[in-house]
């Protein structure tokens, strides 16, 4: 139920059409939320049958009509009950480590350069979250500075997960091109093994 509570959070920031949430959602929390256009209709067309927010349609000249959503007392009592709720722990999903738990029998060139593009969106990644640490179209829109505050902490955690995947990265990529070292066969350990002597009878 996340993504309809992110909704009712926007929308107690200030009144929005769905357009202005997906803006929302790829400026601001999608260092670690993200959700397609039609996944925030979907929802705010349930949140309108629940009567968790309102639509307004607002004309404009030469242009189609705006559906401006706003919370309703409803709306924000259900996000005030889902904020005081207990927090979920994470459930980690990360398809890069489900491909290399499998890739052994890849060749090594075609692995490191597979962790290498991966490095690659990483670093473009990183220089995004930076740059959102001082934007005011995001940061500008905080209602006060504690909520300045937990937005930048949101962030700076952002660019953490992305400094820790790159070093993690680094490490597994030296590792990997480091020559491996082979396992003694059965055969050849049992004759290192000293042979067992027998009991005297």
């Amino acid at each position: 139920m996340s993504l309809r509570h992110a909704i009712l959070g926007f929308l107690d920031i200030e009144p929005a059409t769905g357009y202005t949430l997906m803006q929302r959602f790829e400026g601001s929390v999608g260092s670690f939320w993200t959700a397609t256009q039609s996944q925030i209709y979907r929802e705010l067309h349930g949140l309108l049958e629940a009567g968790l927010v309102t639509m307004e349609v607002v004309p404009q000249d030469g242009r189609p009509p705006r559906k401006l959503h706003a919370l309703t007392h409803a709306g924000r009592s259900e996000l005030q009950r889902w904020l005081a709720s207990p927090m979920e722990p994470m459930q980690l999903r990360d398809p890069v480590l489900l491909r290399l738990v499998f890739a052994a029998a890849m060749p090594a060139a075609q692995l490191d350069a597979a962790l290498a593009d991966y490095e690659r969106g990483l670093r473009e990644r990183l220089v995004e979250y930076r740059a959102r640490m001082g934007d005011e179209a995001v940061l500008g829109l905080a209602r006060s500075a504690r909520e300045r505050l937990i937005w930048s902490l949101s962030i700076d955690s952002g660019v953490a997960w992305c400094e820790a995947q790159l070093a993690w990265l680094r490490n597994a990529r030296a590792r990997l091109a480091a020559k491996p070292v082979r396992p003694r066969a059965a055969g050849a350990a049992a004759r290192a093994r000293p042979a067992a002597r027998r009991a005297p009878k």
